[in-house]
């Protein structure tokens, strides 16, 4: 059987393989660096939509607070009303 044996002898084939290697690294770094610049300016847009979208359900929130506050007031309003028509009928 004979054994492998190494000599320090440099191919055209192994500078191929050896440039298709460093420039495949090179496009995958670059491509992966893109991605990840695009990751983070989708990942800045999502937080500034995120931040519109509390304030105005914020504002929503106060504003239907302030509705629920008049229609007590305006229900308080109508049995004070119909308390007011009952004593009338009856006296």
């Amino acid at each position: 059987m004979t054994r492998p044996t190494f000599d320090m002898t440099v191919s055209l084939g192994n500078m191929l393989s050896i440039g298709s290697v460093v420039v495949g690294l090179s496009v995958g770094y670059s491509t992966l660096r893109a991605d990840s610049l695009e990751t983070r300016r989708m990942v800045v847009a999502i937080d500034a939509a995120c931040l519109q979208r509390e304030s105005r359900l914020r504002a929503v929130e106060i504003q239907q607070a302030g509705q629920n506050a008049d229609l007590r007031s305006i229900q308080t309003g109508i049995a004070e009303i119909k308390s007011l028509i009952s004593q009338m009928r009856a006296g």
